[in-house]
């Protein structure tokens, strides 16, 4: 597989023209906020949403000004919700530094992800691109809900494959959805055509999930997510819902109790990991990873090729065969 760097070739002019025109929009009239922006500007990140945003932009048509101003606005959600997410997993880190709310307390870094978030909604007045805000905000709306939906299911526990999917579905592909569709809107493409590739950034987000999900379950781990995470916050994940599944009833309850003694106990929690590996649940979780990867590209079949479809597949495979 090529680096990213060899990947986002189609896009390099617009990403960096991206970088600018996004260090631009950090500047606040708050001292406390912009230590906050600047924050994260350092944090960094590869942009991968923006790419994302881009190439599917070159793949349905050109890129135009809704291009930069769709991947802008997907970017300030997306680091809003990062820093939210932090606050409600209580996780150190993020990219290798300290999450925000450990430096600057939970009530900053609550009102620093709400500022960030009304920067895209000025944005989005601010040069009348209004069609963007639907698309935002129906992400937004399904990222809250299943949050919510997960913290719900692990205090109740459940265990079923089909409510896993409608949660990953809200949480993370839907942003990622927002991505590829607002993409091809900006390069002026048919209703059809946009729709085909909110399905495509659907599919991605789901294998992106699960491939973050079996992370969780590999000997180490960088940038804060140290294995074992989701366990102790009592997310049941696809990993952990395939091992589960061949159990009989009393050894499926006893592992449950298990589970529930994992949150809390650090040398339980490791064993259940070693458990998971030893069965063939995280092979499985990798084959539907690659089967949803490929459903996605086979929904993008009626779009001509090009260099830049060639490349928004290569950063979908990237995105689902990362090991960190």
């Amino acid at each position: 597989m090529r680096s990213v760097k060899e990947i986002l070739a189609p896009v390099e002019c617009d990403l960096r023209d991206f970088k600018l025109y996004y260090e631009q929009l950090q500047d606040a009239p708050s001292r406390s906020i912009n230590y906050v922006l600047r924050y994260l500007l350092r944090q960094g990140g590869k942009q991968l949403r923006p790419a994302l945003v881009y190439l599917s932009a070159r793949t349905a048509g050109q890129v135009s000004e809704m291009t930069r101003v769709a991947a802008a606005m997907v970017e300030l959600v997306h680091n809003a919700s990062l820093i939210h997410d932090d606050v409600v997993d209580q996780a150190d880190l993020r990219r290798g530094l300290p999450a925000v709310y450990k430096i600057w307390k939970t009530k900053a870094a609550v009102l620093a992800g709400d500022y960030i978030l009304a920067q895209g909604l000025k944005l989005a007045v601010e040069t009348g691109y209004y069609v963007l805000l639907e698309y935002l905000n129906h992400a937004v709306q399904e990222m809250s809900m299943g949050e919510l939906e997960q913290l719900r299911r692990a205090r109740k526990s459940q265990l079923d494959v089909e409510g896993y999917f409608h949660v990953i579905r809200g949480k993370t592909a839907e942003l990622l959805s927002v991505c590829t569709a607002t993409g091809a809107l900006s390069a002026g493409a048919d209703s059809s055509t946009i729709d085909l590739f909110k399905q495509f950034g659907i599919q991605i987000g789901i294998a992106f999930q699960i491939r973050d999900d079996i992370l969780d379950f590999t000997p180490s781990s960088l940038f804060g997510k140290l294995p074992g995470n989701d366990i102790k916050e009592g997310k049941i994940t696809l990993p952990l819902l395939y091992a589960l599944e061949p159990l009989e009833t009393a050894e499926r309850k006893e592992k449950l109790r298990v589970i529930r003694r994992a949150k809390k106990n650090v040398l339980v929690r490791e064993k259940l990991i070693r458990w998971v590996r030893s069965t063939d649940a995280l092979e499985r979780a990798e084959q539907k990873v690659a089967e949803i990867t490929e459903q996605a590209k086979h929904l993008l079949a009626p779009v001509p090729d090009s260099e830049a479809k060639q490349a928004l597949f290569e950063l979908a495979d990237y995105l689902v065969a990362r090991k960190k």
